[in-house]
């Protein structure tokens, strides 16, 4: 088999799944020289068995990965990125300022728009927009001013209760804030959210629809897009069942055997082309009016959380979405490796998935998502954490910590359990037994948690409903 140095930055189990499909190649023998925010020992265990290196830095500092990169460039064929972080601090930007030959699967900063929900807005298509409005504190002559075009902008979207909260700057989610659940009226919302936050926000009006992610690679060609599109994923961002609580990194996801999800039609389907191709365009206008090289733009992934009917919540241009990339990565046919070096030369192989169900659900410590307050200090004695056997949960450990020979709980989603079947109840069956097995692995035993009805019958069905409703 062909070597190859592989570069990569991990946050979490969405990187751990990236760097396992990779690991399994039929065709190449990575050696892996990563950054990771955790001293994962599945990350250990990946560096000692293909010979590479690994360095811990929790804040995942831009300067960390170009003092590796510095000492290793020479070794080093690919480089990927599964987490946003690292992609708007410009680390392909820095590679290339350095002249180092080293492709990469990320955009250069400019073009992470992930970076600015305003700037997504504005380069949205028009007519998968809803009615939205950009406020920028510092260019308001006092507090009161800024409060009373709250205030009239609410009023003309029809009130608090229909209107959602969204900061500029990325928070995984979690600092958006809908009306009607988290905040009832304009003073809750201006008190809660506003009053105190110095930063520019988007107020947008509240959509009412089913939700699924788009995930398209792009690699500067427009027509591959038919070829390079993955599995349509349901995503579960509220903490806690019944789709109740604060925004999350996402819970948990479940993607069928086919395509497309239970509740979609096929116009839902098409329409992630039709967005991705309008944006994809703005994008470029965008790159000629501001002077910038549109090549900087590509390859890379366009995730895109789609509102069913015709709209669309957010997209992030980067990376692939946290936990909607794993899925399709365990069901993917394709050498990932083979699949990747053809993607940067511009000249990709289609992508082709078994036709299985999935099902993955987060394991999370007691604090995640607001469920409970302290400190608490949680081992986990899970052996099955290192196998990966398609036939049984797939275990793929996320914010957890190797200490002195044990593995620790951290404050994020501990690990990431992924159930493969002919079907989503098949599926669901194998997480939630995988699920439990890491529960009940946990010293104390009792705080771990998931959130329970993640692709449950109930849950689809009510989805089902709710998009035919809609049509």
């Amino acid at each position: 088999m062909e070597h190859v140095g592989i570069f990569a930055s991990i946050y979490g189990s969405r990187g751990v799944a990236e760097l396992l499909k990779m690991f399994s190649s039929p065709n190449y023998s990575p050696t892996f020289y990563i950054v990771a925010k955790q001293n994962n020992p599945m990350l250990r265990r990946l560096v000692k068995v293909t010979g590479g290196v690994l360095r811990v830095d929790r804040s995942l500092k831009l300067s960390t990965h170009i003092d590796l990169l510095e000492k290793y460039h020479g070794e080093i064929d690919l480089a990927i990125c599964p987490h946003e972080k690292i992609v708007i601090a410009g680390l392909r930007d820095a590679i290339e300022e350095r002249g180092w030959n080293i492709p990469c699967t990320f955009p250069r900063k400019i073009f992470a728009i992930e970076r600015s929900k305003i700037l997504q807005r504005r380069l949205f298509p028009e007519d998968y927009n809803p009615r939205w409005k950009a406020f920028h504190p510092s260019k308001y002559s006092s507090r009161g001013e800024l409060l009373e075009d709250v205030k009239r902008w609410v009023e003309m979207l029809g009130g608090a209760g229909n209107v959602v909260f969204k900061p500029d700057s990325p928070a995984a989610g979690k600092g958006v804030a809908v009306g009607g659940e988290h905040f009832h009226t304009l003073n809750e919302l201006i008190e809660g959210y506003i009053s105190s936050f110095n930063q520019p926000f988007i107020i947008e009006e509240r959509v009412e629809a089913e939700e699924s992610s788009c995930q398209i690679w792009f690699d500067g060609s427009i027509g591959h897009l038919n070829f390079l599109r993955y599995p349509e994923i349901r995503d579960y961002k509220r903490a806690f069942e019944g789709d109740l609580g604060p925004n999350t990194g996402g819970m948990g996801c479940y993607m069928d055997s086919k395509p497309i999800l239970p509740f979609m039609f096929e116009e839902d389907w098409s329409s992630g082309y039709e967005l991705a191709s309008k944006l994809i365009r703005n994008m470029q206008s965008w790159a000629e009016e501001n002077d910038l090289n549109p090549e900087g733009m590509y390859p890379c992934m366009y995730y895109l959380a789609m509102a069913h009917p015709h709209r669309v919540f957010e997209g992030n241009i980067g990376r692939p979405g946290d936990p909607e990339d794993i899925p399709p990565l365990l069901t993917m046919k394709n050498d990932l490796i083979d699949f990747y070096f053809g993607l940067v030369e511009g000249n990709p192989s289609n992508l082709n998935f078994e036709e299985k169900a999935s099902v993955l659900i987060y394991v999370v410590p007691p604090t995640y998502g607001g469920r409970m307050s302290g400190k608490f200090n949680i081992k986990l004695n899970f052996e099955g954490l290192w196998i990966l056997d398609q036939n049984n949960p797939v275990y793929l450990p996320g914010d957890i910590e190797l200490s002195d020979g044990a593995v620790y709980v951290k404050t994020s989603r501990s690990v990431a359990v992924v159930g493969l079947g002919e079907s989503i109840e098949d599926a669901r069956r194998l997480a939630l037994r995988g699920v439990e097995l890491v529960e009940d692995s946990a010293e104390p035993k009792g705080y771990l948690w998931h959130r329970g009805d993640i692709a449950s019958k109930e849950h689809i069905e009510k989805s089902v409903d709710h998009r035919r409703r809609l049509a």
